[in-house]
């Protein structure tokens, strides 16, 4: 097994391992429309893979063309080595959970989970024991016999899920599986799945525009923006290294400073600003003198200085606004170039004890490596 720094490689790290899902130049248009444009994804066997994004970004769309319920307009899906591209949805190794969930309201619990089961013409005692492996699995065996007009929330998507998975699908997708739970039941819900899927084993593919949500429990990530993927990498690689101007805006908060290169020195690049700021980063690739780039940090990599001397990555500012969330508080402050910066500050001390006020000047600075250089 090939280990980097004596760890074993991810799946999607071997050159030698084979993807599991795969989508080869895979477009979806509607007249004039491209929802899905010239998209090759590969997704590798016990992935929980997230397809992250806004509304209308074709996510969605993604799915559906995954599970069979659409056909591309052009391109090739393979599922485990097979092509599926015209293989209709009941014949593809698949499973899909609805956002509505789309229980059968006449049904109980014990039937909604049966039904995919007696379709498939499974034997009478060995579906009941499926049926129970499910209940016991998401823990609703006193739910058994309800109809989904006496659960709650919480407990549709259970059994949304259990209904899923009795027939054992190679491939589970779900369309924004946690998006009609509240917030604290969703965040626990999201470690819940992340424990089931590695028990299980299943590849999970799921879509969602939530990024709290696809950080948590996602092994890879693919961004989505019109039709097309912008990066796909691990939760910590889409939030250290974005790849673009967009996705360091669309995950997370961003502080985006534009420059150009002035001066190579070793692994670090000194940039100028357009006020004639100068910040100093780490940067390995080769970058052009004159390149036109942004230096993109994140708000808790922003700290304060107490080193008033001028220096690369050192901002004078006036605190502007102050959102206090408990744990931490974010404070919008004002330089004297006119950008808007973003720090936030972890609450170690009570509030009452907080050093900044509205208003007050201050110097913060960052370390070199505590952001990226974006070139697009």
């Amino acid at each position: 097994m090939l280990k980097i720094e004596g760890k074993p490689l991810e799946a999607w790290q071997d050159p030698s391992a084979r993807p599991y899902v795969q989508l080869q130049r895979v477009t979806r248009q509607y007249g004039d429309l491209y929802a899905v444009d010239n998209v090759s994804l590969d997704i590798y066997q016990g992935e929980f893979f997230s397809l992250l994004g806004s509304s209308g970004c074709g996510k969605s769309t993604l799915l559906r063309l995954l599970a069979g319920l659409e056909m591309p307009s052009s391109g090739r899906i393979l599922i485990d080595g097979v092509d599926v591209t015209d293989v209709p949805p009941y014949l593809r190794p698949v499973n899909m959970m609805f956002q509505s969930y789309a229980l059968f309201p006449h049904m109980s619990v014990e039937n909604n989970i049966a039904f995919g089961l007696k379709q498939e013409k499974l034997p009478a005692l060995e579906r009941e024991q499926r049926i129970d492996q499910m209940l016991n699995l998401l823990h609703i065996e006193s739910l058994r016999k309800r109809r989904p007009d006496q659960l709650s929330g919480g407990q549709k998507q259970r059994v949304a899920l259990a209904r899923s998975l009795a027939k054992l699908p190679k491939l589970l997708l779900l369309d924004e599986p946690l998006g009609a739970l509240d917030k604290r039941l969703r965040e626990n819900t999201q470690f819940e799945l992340v424990n089931l899927q590695e028990k299980l084993g299943i590849t999970f593919v799921t879509v969602t525009h939530d990024q709290e949500e696809a950080m948590t429990m996602s092994s890879r990530i693919a961004v989505m923006h019109e039709g097309q993927i912008r990066q796909v990498d691990t939760p910590s690689g889409i939030y250290e290294f974005p790849n673009s101007r967009f996705v360091a805006g669309f995950v997370g908060s961003i502080n985006l400073f534009e420059g150009r290169v002035m001066q190579r020195i070793d692994d670090e690049v000194l940039i100028e600003g357009a006020e004639g700021e100068h910040y100093r980063m780490r940067s390995y690739q080769p970058l052009a003198i004159g390149l036109p780039v942004a230096v993109a940090v994140r708000p808790e990599k922003v700290r304060l200085s107490t080193d008033l001397a001028d220096a690369p990555n050192r901002i004078r500012g006036k605190v502007q606004d102050i959102a206090y969330l408990g744990d931490v508080s974010i404070f919008h402050l004002l330089s004297a170039s006119g950008h808007k910066i973003q720090m936030t500050l972890t609450n170690t001390r009570p509030i009452t004890e907080q050093s900044l006020n509205w208003g007050e000047e201050v110097v913060i600075e960052w370390d070199a490596d505590a952001g990226v250089v974006l070139t697009e």
